[in-house]
């Protein structure tokens, strides 16, 4: 829990039967964190006091928070989803539960870090208000919830259209040639060399530059206690005119980027591939999605074989959101469950016979 209050004030903070106390420092900044606890979905009142200032927040429940980002497939509302999706309305028609919640980031792109989110609240998830959640988070916190029976938070910063370049904090565009160069044109505001250049993307206004998404939406959730973060974009760096080129390190800049935001080197970030589409560039992306893969506590949903009648939007959330839920409910759940399904690991060649490894496969293709 952190906040800001007078210079130098003593601040109290009361919730689930514990009481500490901290000062807020020369600039009136402070924090403080709270022994762990074990879920709980019973509203509890979190209290906060400093001097004759007090400040009561109702109806805090503990679970498992996971924060969810990208571009339009994952801002697509399951209202969408379930006016094209049998299965979807089904999901919906049974969404009252009081245990799932659901926080939109509508704060907008800045050239500088913020340091506190102006708008919007936590909704309770009913079949009305889960019209407007995110389809796929929406189905991952169903998933999770059910299979777990704990309270589940989304925290949603995705925005329709948008590259990879803003989601990423600025200090992360290190370590690779096409990284350095693209927050140098960001700086400079080099729109045109930023779609001319090696990894380039289409950049239609500031709201496209990198970090600046980051800076308005992302930097003021940290360090608030997260399980893990969804991931669902590529679509704005394979189009027309645009490089898919070195996604990877772009990826890489994003996970590393937030862990180090998030101050948890561990931090599991799992993602989409991009399913079917008509196009001459998805194909070389999903294959740099692939080799993010080769970072720590990462995964993959495989969406590829999904029928989506080349719709850049596809209805069915419903299989993509299920799928990612299979990771975490394997990797930190220590549930038994088949998470991904078999990926190439290695070839050796013998005698004129190829044999191929894959990971994921144990019990065969």
């Amino acid at each position: 829990l952190w906040g800001w209050g007078r210079p130098g004030a003593a601040i109290e903070v009361s919730f689930a039967g514990q009481t500490l106390g901290a000062h807020a420092d020369t600039e009136g900044r402070w924090r403080i964190s709270l022994q762990a606890l074990d879920a709980n979905a019973e509203g509890q009142e979190l209290r906060i006091q400093s001097g004759d200032e007090q400040c009561i927040i109702h109806d805090v429940l503990v679970g498992e928070v996971w924060f969810v980002s990208g571009q339009s497939n994952m801002e697509y509302k399951t209202r969408h989803m379930a006016s094209n999706l049998a299965e979807g309305q089904v999901l919906v028609d049974g969404a009252r539960l009081s245990s799932v919640r659901y926080r939109r980031i509508n704060d907008t792109h800045l050239s500088a870090p913020r340091e506190d989110l102006t708008r919007g609240s936590w909704v309770l998830c009913t079949p009305e208000s889960a019209l407007d959640y995110s389809a796929v988070a929406f189905v991952f916190a169903n998933r999770i919830h059910r299979e777990l029976n704990i309270p589940v938070g989304i925290i949603d910063c995705s925005w329709g259209g948008t590259p990879i370049e803003p989601y990423i904090p600025k200090a992360a565009f290190v370590g690779h040639p096409t990284l350095v160069k693209l927050a140098a044109l960001a700086k400079s505001g080099d729109i045109e060399e930023i779609k001319a250049m090696r990894g380039g993307t289409f950049v239609r206004d500031d709201g496209w530059l990198a970090g600046v998404i980051f800076n308005g939406g992302i930097a003021p959730l940290a360090p608030y206690a997260i399980r893990g973060a969804l991931w669902y974009q590529g679509e704005s760096n394979a189009g027309e005119g645009q490089d898919p080129r070195d996604y990877f390190h772009k990826m890489r800049a994003l996970i590393t980027g937030w862990r180090q935001a998030w101050g948890r080197d561990d931090l599991p970030v799992y993602f989409v591939q991009l399913p079917q589409w008509d196009s001459y560039e998805w194909p070389y992306l999903r294959e740099e999605q692939m080799r993010a893969l080769y970072i720590e506590n990462t995964g993959m949903a495989v969406t590829l074989d999904l029928d989506n009648a080349n719709d850049i939007h596809p209805p069915n959330k419903v299989d993509v959101g299920e799928r990612l839920a299979l990771w975490p409910l394997a990797k930190q759940y220590g549930r038994k469950v088949t998470f991904s399904g078999p990926l190439f690991k290695d070839a050796s060649y013998t005698n004129g016979v190829v044999n191929v490894d894959f990971d994921y496969a144990d019990d065969g293709l």
